[in-house]
């Protein structure tokens, strides 16, 4: 059972978590052919994927914390290694394509921030379980909640194609991306603007 003193910050956490999840189910409505149909950039489905994973795991396990009567490690244990098993299947995905060291970075980036945070919860939820009176898992519990927040909270402002600066550009997943459909609606103007027609190319004779 959560001490009483901790009730207050999960029911906040859970308004937010719901709030947010379905702030992105409208965000992924609006265009899911470009985020998570199987047409769409491998990336974009695995930020799609990290940001839904994220919020869902921050909204459930506040939900059930404020069960009573129950030790708090056995009900995240089975959500934490849902979405530790969930980002070890999206880091396969994310890994395995090579297209130059830059990229392999922001990916991995994005793939140890997720493990690191489900690895924590994981850790947390197995103190819990076997030592309940223990307040200090409780508490690394809510920091893990306020990354895993944050977590969900920036992949969900990079699939609205935001342009950031800096660091946190460049480690933008979703960065190569953007470069190629740039290049890509660069060329398609181009080819539709075309070579200058004959009228067009040729020389305009004085007037008389």
């Amino acid at each position: 059972m959560v001490p009483p003193q901790f009730l207050d910050f999960f029911i906040a956490s859970t308004g937010a978590g719901a709030a947010l999840a379905g702030l992105l189910f409208v965000a992924v409505s609006l265009a899911p052919e470009q985020i998570v149909t199987r047409r769409a950039p491998m990336e974009r489905r695995a930020v799609a994927g990290s940001a839904f994973t994220a919020l869902i795991n921050a909204f459930f396990i506040s939900l059930v914390a404020l069960i009573p009567h129950i030790n708090f490690g056995t009900l995240i244990l089975p959500f934490s290694s849902v979405s530790l098993l969930t980002s070890l299947l999206q880091a396969w995905s994310l890994l395995r394509p090579r297209k130059g060291w830059q990229s392999f970075v922001r990916r991995a980036i994005l793939v140890c921030l997720s493990l690191g945070l489900y690895g924590l919860e994981l850790r947390n939820a197995v103190g819990l379980i076997t030592d309940p009176t223990q307040v200090g898992f409780v508490y690394g519990q809510l920091f893990v909640l306020l990354g895993t927040f944050a977590l969900g909270l920036i992949c969900a402002w990079e699939l609205l194609g935001a342009h950031r600066y800096g660091l946190g550009g460049w480690l933008n997943p979703l960065q190569d991306v953007h470069d190629s459909e740039s290049f890509s609606r660069a060329d398609t103007s181009d080819s539709a603007s075309g070579p200058p027609t004959t009228d067009e190319a040729a020389p305009r004779s004085p007037p008389q």
